[in-house]
């Protein structure tokens, strides 16, 4: 019988890093500015890149929507595995794309963790990885995201999602709100918490 007790100490311990970086980009993102980034002084990486991604200020409908959603979706996560004990985690390689708040529509290559086993057929995911950005200075820019798929971590898994594509501009980090979908692959790796025998719930 699975331990409520263990289980959220297992979360807390295992929460990949895609959820971190969600959460970030939703809490931690400013008001738009214009006042420019200083320029760093390292001579081996482009200026302003770990520098807090601005958004556009007449995009704010579209950048408090993929914010709830990205809420919303780790809301999900989080309750079912905090009191449903569903708390496995499977990483999955994906391909998809999505349509920005430009009216842009950006390939994307990434990695989705699926939080919880997929029970009932519906899976919540976050999704993190290097899209094709013709608005950003080098052509390519990255992006977090989360949404839902069906569930089957073993196969191939159609999914929605909506979050925030990451692109320099400029030798600026510009966020820019996205919807989209992906296709993933079945899980290459992922932890299993509370499986008798499975030492450590690694797969």
């Amino acid at each position: 019988q699975t331990n409520p007790r263990i289980c959220r100490m297992e979360y807390f311990r295992f929460v990949p890093p895609t959820i971190i970086a969600s959460l970030v980009v939703v809490n931690a993102m400013p008001s738009p500015q214009n006042t420019p980034e200083p320029a760093t002084n390292s001579r081996f990486l482009p200026p302003g890149l770990f520098s807090v991604p601005q958004t556009n200020p007449n995009q704010g409908l579209q950048n408090t929507g993929a914010g709830l959603g990205l809420g919303a979706i780790a809301g999900i996560a989080g309750t079912n595995c905090l009191f449903g004990g569903n708390c496995d985690l499977s990483f999955r390689p994906s391909i998809g794309g999505a349509l920005d708040a430009n009216g842009q529509f950006v390939p994307q290559l990434g990695v989705t963790t699926q939080v919880g086993d997929g029970n009932g057929g519906i899976g919540t995911t976050f999704t993190g990885g290097v899209q094709l950005d013709q608005n950003s200075d080098n052509g390519f820019g990255g992006f977090v995201a989360g949404g839902l798929n069906n569930g089957d971590a073993d196969g191939f898994s159609p999914g929605v999602q909506t979050g925030f594509g990451i692109s320099q501009q400029n030798g600026q980090n510009v966020a820019t709100a996205q919807l989209g979908g992906n296709l993933q692959g079945p899980g290459l790796a992922g932890v299993n918490f509370n499986r008798p025998g499975n030492a450590g719930g690694v797969q």
